[in-house]
Formats: structure tokens, sequence, C-alpha cells
């Protein structure tokens, strides 16, 4: 069981890396095999499909940064941390797996009916549950009043589009970066809001 979780990780390691080199399009099963050290029906006693493959990692994605959220939650930490570790949770990925993160956001179009149906699911819950902490920031005063369904779009406008500029060599780890992109997130653009 644990050999088959371990062989599963280095599959979607291995597909994420293809995918961010060549793109989901350019990859097929040898590929993958080869990358990750597998004949081509062996890989297949670990996956279906590269159909398969985009759809857990759909899922790795989305259910980190909710477990990241959910243990900040349990642990009892303040609205402005739980968001700042979203941040934090994407960077962190960003820099681990960056093929994963891309996939997350460039081929969702691409999984099944059924997966694109639970991966929009396990998203729609989690931005409820951003939302949800933006509404009571704001009811406790802690966050400015605002819509909260916008400012939340406007957080993940921040962090989503990141796959597409971060470079841990240029911007820093993804705590560093992920603190630097909240903070202005959370502060605003304008040093004098009267002005």
């Amino acid at each position: 069981m644990e050999l088959t979780r371990q062989r599963r990780e280095d599959i979607l390691r291995e597909a994420a890396n293809l995918f961010d080199q060549v793109g989901y399009h350019g990859v097929n099963m040898e590929m993958i095999a080869e990358a990750a050290g597998l004949k081509k029906p062996t890989l297949y006693h670990y996956v279906k499909g590269k159909d398969e493959i985009l759809y857990m990692m759909q899922k790795a994605v989305i259910v980190g940064v909710r477990q990241g959220i959910d243990d900040r939650a349990a642990a009892g930490e303040p609205p402005l941390n739980l968001l700042r570790g979203v941040y934090e949770d994407i960077f962190r990925q960003l820099n681990e797996a960056p093929g994963t993160i891309r996939s997350f956001f460039e081929h969702g179009r691409e999984l099944r009916a059924e997966h694109q149906a639970d991966i929009r699911k396990e998203r729609d819950a989690f931005n409820r549950v951003v939302v949800k902490i933006i509404s009571e920031g704001m009811a406790s005063g802690l966050i400015a009043r605002a819509d909260p369904r916008l400012t939340a779009l406007c957080f993940f406008g921040v962090v989503n589009w990141a796959y597409q500029w971060y470079n841990p060599v240029r911007d820093g780890d993804p705590e560093t970066v992920a603190t630097k992109c909240f903070d202005i997130f959370s502060r605003g653009m304008v040093s004098n809001p009267s002005a």
C-alpha cells in the first residue's frame, strides 16, 4: 500500500514536470512511464490514463490548500493569518511542484465531465470558506467593509496568476514572496487613503 502511494506520487511528480516542460497535450503515457522509470504496462497498474493523472493533480492542489486553511483554523489562527496561509501554501506548491500548479490552472477543462464537476465542487467549497473568513473579518472590524465575494475574487486574483511569473531565484522563497504579496493585497496600494 505504501509502495503504491509512493509510486503514484512519483508518477504525478514526473507527469507534472513533463506537463510543465511540453504542455499537457504534448505528453503521452509512454513519456510519463519513461520519466517515472516504469514500463508502460506497469504505469497502467497505478493509473488509468493521463486524465486520471491530471485529476489526481487537481485534487492534490485543492485538497492541500483546503487542508492548510482547516489546520490553521483548528489552531485558532486569526482571519488574516488564515488568508496569508493560503498564499504561503500556494507559493510553496509553486516552488515544489510548478507543473502541478500550472496544470491546475491551465488544464482543468481537459478533465472528463465528472472529474470537472468534482473539482468545481471542491473549489466552490474552498471559495465559500475564504468568503466566510473575509466576512467574519469585516464583521469584527479587522478587514475594511466591502463586498466579501468580490474581495475574495481579488484575493485569489493575486495568487492564482503567480504560476505565470513566480521564480524562487528572482522573487525569493515561498514564505517571503507570499508575505510580500499578501501585505500588498491587505494594505492596498494607496499610501494615504484620504488623498
